[in-house]
């Protein structure tokens, strides 16, 4: 084990050795607190003789910082060279007398005091002359300047007098105490990270999301020495200002290619783990970058400086971490969100939203700083899937049930309008893209975004463009606005149309406007329910009811947290009734909390805007009923193969579009069975 360390640029003149203690994997006493640990002081000074030039030191240790000053440091990293000089020149000092490097490193002079009574009297030459050149170091001979006798002299005073090391509480607390027992409950890898889940039993509701550096069996001296100078000689010529996403990709790269070419014992998963580690050390993000590389991680939240990471996750809810972003890598954090949304982040404009998309990850973060931020900076930071969630996965975490979700295709086929609303994350989008996922290929699709969400797969022989407009709180009015590009798509022809998150009165007025006018597509919003939308619109937004009877669908998500996990569902599916210039809701499915089920909630699914849409667009009720049985046997089927490819699922759609939207008269078969859909009843079932 090798200690998880960077070299942090602190100030114009001011650079520092920090040591991640948080990220090893040492469970000892004392951990990260070189003066009292003898462990923590083997590794680090194991390490200091491969590090060239001086460097103050730090380390964040249990609640505390502790701090080597650089002239210690260069009186440690002498003493480490003679005993590594002496282990090559003479290796058989080292073999006669096993683990003498490692107590040399954790115990200086205890090992000294061994050395010095027993193995003074050998008639070994070089014995005596490796004794005699640990005396002449500046560690002992300062040591005996300073206390005559180093003989009977504590350790934790040579580290703390002699050599300056200081200790400094820090306000965080760990997140739950370590003397408490505590349970593993889930143990996975990410990249050059272990992560391990656990829960304590005085405290089961919230979890403990624990981070270790999964490299101890390659991050030796030798790979950190040779990376620790390529990161530096890269970094001396990056001229050019380049985005995130081209920095991962040529970091990683030069990385991967520097180990390729330097350690042919790795295999290429070692050497790619380490490049990640590597670039996540020279961009300052080593606390952040488990927490971006996480698929199971859904959100992620730091309330101020000094404060832990805590996250959502995606089995096990709320979770507190042992991840602490220094000072520094908060503040290299806001540096890049700034620099990719090029936009203000000062007192006037203390908030920031933007959008961060690469190879590894793809987030919206939300930044807040003082005077806004009390406290100091505020971090949010949402993650958006790198794969898109599918109607058959939705169904099988029964986020919505079989008949719902064919019903939902029913409706995107006959370009009925959705709007799904809920709280801040339900899932709103990821329902919503799973939806448009399987949109007919032929189809012209606009999406109207201010935070790309609308994720897709391969777009090959598909129309689809995308507008990405300011946020509604943004300063900067030169651009279109969110509510002038719904307006503009009456130019534009779609036949399918994305807006995501429709947040103020102006945006809900342009899209009734766009509506009225024969657009047709699905929306996100915040809501309580399906009934408190219609009210938010007429009273807030002063939306005139008779605007209603264009809705369509509306379908209603929560969030629930049970027994620590959260829980995300559609709760209810609503049509829009209008009568006599007064609008109401006609339930289709609602969530029963006693079986548990998103229960059918009318008899026959033919609804009056369904009947409506057939008679526009002449398809008969018997033609509706094939496609619903259809589209209901062929996700049953791909649930039960429990295949998840989105390319797979909208491959298997595609064909059953290209039968049932192009042929009325011919009864289609499923893929895959030789079964054909028949109407059952005088309903759906």
């Amino acid at each position: 084990m090798v200690c998880p360390f960077h070299l942090s640029k602190e100030g114009p003149d001011t650079e520092s050795l920090i040591f991640c203690c948080d990220l090893c994997s040492y469970e000892g006493k004392s951990k990260g607190d070189i003066a009292s640990s003898p462990f923590c002081r083997y590794q680090f000074l194991q390490v200091l003789p491969f590090i060239e030039k001086n460097y103050p030191c730090r380390f964040n240790a249990d609640k505390m910082i502790v701090t080597v000053p650089i002239s210690s440091m260069k009186v440690l990293k002498e003493f480490a060279s003679i005993i590594n000089e002496y282990d090559k020149r003479f290796p058989e000092i080292f073999t006669q007398y096993p683990d003498i490097k490692q107590k040399l490193f954790s115990n200086p002079l205890a090992e000294y005091k061994k050395l010095k009574t027993s193995y003074r009297a050998s008639k070994k030459r070089f014995v005596r002359e490796f004794i005699s050149a640990l005396e002449e170091t500046d560690l002992l001979t300062q040591a005996k300047a300073q206390f005559g006798d180093i003989v009977s002299l504590n350790q934790s005073i040579l580290f703390e007098n002699l050599l300056h090391i200081t200790k400094k509480q820090i306000e965080y607390m760990e997140p739950i105490d370590p003397e408490n027992k505590s349970n593993l409950i889930n143990h996975y890898h990410i990249g050059p990270f272990n992560i391990q889940v656990l829960e304590y039993p005085r405290f089961p509701i919230e979890k403990v999301y624990r981070v270790v550096v999964a490299l101890d069996q390659i991050l030796s001296p030798r790979i950190l020495q040779h990376l620790f100078t390529q990161h530096w000689q890269s970094s001396s010529i990056e001229v050019r200002l380049q985005s995130l996403e081209e920095l991962l990709n040529n970091k990683i790269s030069n990385y991967q290619n520097y180990l390729n070419s330097h350690f042919e014992e790795l295999t290429e998963l070692e050497q790619k783990n380490l490049a990640i580690y590597a670039t996540a050390q020279s961009l300052n993000i080593t606390k952040t970058m488990p927490l971006l590389l996480d698929d199971d991680v859904q959100e992620i939240y730091l309330d101020k400086p000094g404060s832990v990471y805590y996250l959502d996750h995606a089995k096990w809810g709320r979770c507190k971490t042992n991840l602490v972003p220094s000072n520094s890598e908060l503040s290299h954090i806001i540096t890049r969100l700034r620099l990719e949304s090029r936009k203000p982040l000062d007192e006037r404009m203390p908030s920031l939203k933007t959008e961060l998309k690469t190879n590894l990850f793809h987030v919206r973060a939300a930044i807040d700083i003082p005077p806004l931020a009390y406290e100091g900076p505020h971090l949010n930071i949402r993650k958006l899937r790198m794969r898109i969630l599918t109607l058959p996965e939705l169904i099988t975490n029964r986020t919505i049930s079989l008949s719902a979700a064919a019903f939902l295709i029913l409706c995107l086929t006959l370009r009925t309008n959705m709007t799904i609303c809920g709280e801040p994350s339900t899932g709103k989008t990821t329902l919503a893209n799973a939806i448009n996922l399987l949109s007919p290929p032929s189809w012209r699709r606009i999406a109207i975004e201010d935070a790309l969400e609308s994720v897709t797969v391969d777009e090959s022989g598909r129309h689809k463009v995308i507008f990405k407009v300011d946020p509604f709180d943004s300063l900067d009015k030169s651009r279109s606005t969110k509510s002038d590009e719904i307006i503009r798509l009456l130019h534009r022809s779609p036949d399918w149309v994305f807006l995501g998150e429709l947040q103020t009165a102006e945006h809900s007025s342009a899209m009734f406007h766009a509506i009225s006018a024969g657009i047709r597509g699905i929306q996100t919003c915040h809501a309580n329910s399906n009934t408190d939308l219609l009210l938010r619109w007429r009273i807030h937004h002063n939306i005139p009811e008779v605007c209603f009877q264009g809705l369509g669908l509306l379908i209603h998500m929560t969030r629930e947290v049970s027994q620590g996990q959260i829980i995300r569902r559609v709760a209810q599916i609503s049509e829009v009734k209008f009568d006599s210039d007064t609008a109401s809701l006609i339930t289709l499915f609602e969530w029963d909390k006693t079986s548990g089920q998103l229960v059918q909630k009318i008899d026959d699914l033919i609804t009056p805007l369904v009947s409506r849409t057939c008679k526009f667009q002449s398809i008969s009720k018997q033609d509706i009923r094939i496609r619903f049985e259809t589209y209901k046997k062929t996700l049953a089927e791909l649930v039960s193969k429990g295949d998840y490819n989105p390319l797979v699922i909208v491959s298997a759609f595609d064909k059953i579009h290209g039968i049932l939207l192009t042929n009325w008269n011919s009864t289609p078969s499923i893929p895959g069975k030789n079964q054909h859909c028949r109407e059952e009843g005088n309903g759906f079932h």
